[in-house]
């Protein structure tokens, strides 16, 4: 994906991302010391001040990497940021949270 293009749905959602960055910092899921330092910065002053370069670390680390997923494994639809989380880190089954119910549904 281009940078634009990810700017873009980051900024479609953006309080959603910033709660997704926040647990990110939370748990310790950055490796990089300085693409740390810009997620704080990107919550402390918006991502909007972060300058192109920036940009460019933020997403390779979080959403070129094994921080990420676009889509729910199962149905296919677009992953919200607010589901991304447990998907990746707690259950991780990259699953959206209506899939992760009817999969527990199904199997009980």
């Amino acid at each position: 994906m281009q940078i634009e293009k990810l700017k873009m749905i980051i900024n479609g959602d953006l309080s959603s991302f910033i709660v997704y960055l926040e647990k990110l910092i939370q748990t310790n899921r950055f490796d990089d010391g300085e693409v740390l330092g810009i997620a704080v910065l990107a919550l402390k002053d918006g991502p909007e001040s972060l300058s192109n370069r920036q940009w460019i670390l933020l997403l390779e680390n979080v959403i070129l990497s094994d921080k990420y997923i676009d889509k729910c494994e199962r149905c296919g639809e677009d992953m919200p940021w607010l589901n991304m989380y447990n998907a990746i880190f707690i259950y991780q089954d990259f699953l959206c949270d209506n899939c992760r119910y009817m999969v527990n549904k199904i199997n009980v």
